[in-house]
């Protein structure tokens, strides 16, 4: 999912939430009676009559279908949006020529930075892939670390990482974005009886 569509769906919940909370404490204020109190054009009890007069019209079926029509086709294109992974596909290495390609599969690098960031202090687990966002190759890691790491320490050795990285896949325009998540309780670890 792109970082664009992550924000998407922020506003889009965050909308939505906040529509239903405003739906609910207006619901629980009219069922008290405080909402009379509040808006004087409150109606004591709702009038379902109104509703038919709504249904019965003769626009009334065009809308539904239009409106209907264009929530469907906005629901397949955000299925569609988290179907898609940014993955990057094969890398082709500096050096290649009409006579042989150099390629470098983005998943064994990832793989091999995970593994490196396992080895580091205080990682207890890691994960890495290589996506594309805005045409560029981004090297998104998240380790898990013991609570008691040294954390600028551990930037530095995962920079030292990324910069590895970068010049041995030769990918000048590599950006990282790592995060770490600091867990509760430090990991435990096993007696050997």
């Amino acid at each position: 999912m792109s970082r664009g569509l992550r924000g998407l769906n922020r506003v889009v919940a965050f909308v939505v939430g906040l529509a239903l909370l405003v739906v609910g404490v207006g619901a629980v204020l009219w069922w008290t009676g405080t909402l009379g109190d509040v808006w004087a054009a409150t109606p004591a009890a709702l009038d379902p009559g109104r509703v038919r007069e709504v249904t019965d019209a003769g626009w009334f079926g065009a809308v539904a279908t239009a409106s209907g029509a264009v929530l469907a086709l906005l629901a397949l294109w955000w299925l569609a949006a988290h179907l898609t992974t940014p993955r990057a596909g094969t890398l082709t290495l500096p050096g290649s020529e009409p006579a042989g390609r150099l390629t470098l599969d983005p998943g064994a690098l990832a793989g091999h930075v995970a593994e490196q960031a396992r080895r580091l202090p205080g990682v207890v687990g890691a994960r890495t892939v290589v996506d594309r966002e805005r045409g560029r190759h981004v090297l998104v890691s998240t380790l898990q670390v013991d609570p008691g790491t040294d954390l600028p320490t551990l930037a530095d050795q995962v920079a030292a990482l990324v910069t590895e990285a970068r010049d041995v896949a030769g990918i000048h325009g590599l950006a990282a974005r790592t995060r770490l998540a600091v867990r509760r309780r430090a990991r435990s670890r096993r007696r050997v009886r």
